[in-house]
């Protein structure tokens, strides 16, 4: 199965609906295109090599000026790559709990993003997600 890795959830208990995003850098270059998704019900899948806290932020923020927080149906994170490793704060987590609507589900997942051992998530796919799934911590 592709879509075959573990998380938690950090608010809410499932989501599903079609997944869009990756790359947070990469996807806002579309921004204004005629690339741009209808990210109308879908799941924003966001995921980030580089970037500290003030690109993160700057990144966040134009999603959320764009409407896109108000579309989706979830969130799910994947590894934020040199935030993580160099355990900066706040973390993406944190920033985006404050800008989101209090009911929209997110979840957070160490296995997809840029590590060598990063697992598949296709985009334009339909995932359910759910508690009852196995859970994954983070990393000690």
């Amino acid at each position: 199965m592709m879509n075959n890795f573990s998380f938690h959830f950090l608010r809410g208990t499932r989501m599903e609906g079609t997944v869009l995003g990756g790359n947070i850098r990469c996807l806002l270059k579309l921004a204004g295109t005629q690339y741009w998704p209808d990210f109308t019900g879908k799941l924003l899948f966001l995921e980030c090599n580089g970037g500290e806290v003030p690109q993160i932020v700057a990144y966040l923020n134009q999603l959320s000026q764009s409407g896109v927080f108000c579309q989706i149906s979830g969130i799910l994170l994947g590894t934020f790559s040199r935030m993580e490793s160099r355990g900066l704060h706040p973390t993406v987590e944190e920033q985006l709990l404050r800008m989101i609507r209090p009911e929209l589900p997110v979840a957070k997942t160490f296995q997809i993003g840029h590590g060598s051992d990063s697992r598949c998530l296709m985009i334009g796919d339909h995932i359910r997600i759910h508690q009852a799934l196995q859970e994954q911590k983070p990393p000690a």
